[in-house]
């Protein structure tokens, strides 16, 4: 696609690139603010499963799309806590929060479709499977490996229901239109 494909992708998806910046910086430092979600984890049994059902109800999953206007976006807890709807990354700040508010432990794990918060006697899933997660964090920093499942089927499914079907027609009518405008213009380059 080329640096012209990939800089008019970033314009028509991002009007603001800071928006962009600030998301990939909170990818690699989870925003996790127990002080933001201390009240929250004040009224909260000290239990797992009632935790991720609180976090799950008070943040019904809506794609990046429908809460920011933006393909993806990796809110902050206080954004989380007042937009009370999320993807995975909302859910999952929210939850390590509170968790890390009453003092229990967890993991951060991000799989190729997935971002989550895994616990002792978390149940496995075929979305949220450590044995998919490819970057986890315990408290004691970023461990990497590759992972030992790759669903590649839902791996493609996730992302495009993430990000291409909720997108406005309008930017992917630009989008498509600048990437097959800039591979053009890139093989008249090549040529000459």
């Amino acid at each position: 696609m080329g640096g012209l494909g990939i800089a008019w992708a970033i314009g028509v998806l991002y009007r603001d690139p800071r928006r962009l910046v600030d998301s990939l910086l909170r990818l690699v430092h989870p925003p996790v603010d127990p002080e933001a979600a201390a009240q929250v984890a004040a009224a909260l049994p000290a239990d797992y499963e009632a935790i991720e059902r609180f976090v799950s109800e008070h943040v019904p999953h809506k794609p990046a799309w429908a809460v920011y206007g933006l393909p993806w976006y990796f809110p902050t807890v206080p954004e989380v806590l007042s937009d009370r709807a999320g993807d995975c990354q909302a859910r999952a700040v929210l939850m390590a929060s509170i968790l890390e508010a009453k003092g229990m432990p967890y993991t951060f794990r991000y799989s190729f479709s997935h971002v989550w918060v895994d616990y002792p006697g978390k149940k496995v899933t075929a979305v949220e499977d450590p044995a998919t997660s490819f970057v986890s964090d315990r408290g004691a920093g970023w461990a990497a490996a590759l992972p030992r499942k790759v669903p590649l089927r839902h791996i493609v499914k996730a992302r495009v229901a993430y990000h291409w079907t909720p997108m406005p027609l309008r930017q992917k009518v630009l989008l498509v239109a600048g990437v097959v405008l800039a591979a053009g213009l890139s093989r008249r380059l090549l040529r000459r």
